[in-house]
């Protein structure tokens, strides 16, 4: 019996390796198919920071009549374009991905807060409001109605005579 039992185990176990390697291999083809998809080019299609332009000559310039020398200028040049490009990549390489899952869940959760809670709430809403639209519309033609038709009446019997003077 024991045999039988242990061999049980194998094969439930080897079950559940198998189906975890199946969907560690979806999540994987899912991963690939979507970083299929970047485009490496343009990656800002959306013109989303236009505004970060940091290129050299918009940040920094020298006007007529002032100019430091041309070595200073070259070399400034340069240091200001390899700082800034080298911190960009460290800091997104330590922190880029990390950052991305972030705001990936953020979105996620407000995905998942409208499609699940706002928007049912806000039909709930619609649906009680128009229950008190009727209501109120009726109170208004209960209570006004009258008071207005009778204005409207007394109102229209008049008339108006222009009397030069």
């Amino acid at each position: 019996a024991a045999p039988a039992h242990f061999a049980l185990q194998v094969s439930h176990q080897e079950a559940l390796a198998r189906k975890l390697k199946e969907s560690l291999s979806r999540i994987f083809s899912l991963c690939n198919s979507t970083m299929a998809e970047v485009d490496l080019t343009n990656r800002d299609p959306n013109a989303l920071n236009n505004h970060l332009s940091t290129a050299f000559e918009d940040v920094l310039g020298e006007p007529d009549g002032i100019h430091s020398m041309d070595c200073v200028w070259r070399n400034s040049y340069s240091c200001f374009n390899c700082g800034k490009n080298c911190l960009y990549k460290v800091c997104t390489l330590l922190c880029g991905i990390f950052i991305a899952l972030y705001w990936g869940c953020v979105f996620a959760a407000v995905a998942m807060q409208h499609i699940w809670c706002i928007t049912p709430s806000f039909k709930v809403w619609e649906i009680n409001m128009a229950c008190m639209r009727h209501y109120s519309k009726s109170i208004v033609d209960c209570c006004l109605g009258p008071c207005c038709e009778t204005c409207g009446l007394f109102l229209s019997n008049m008339k108006l005579t222009q009397t030069s003077g």
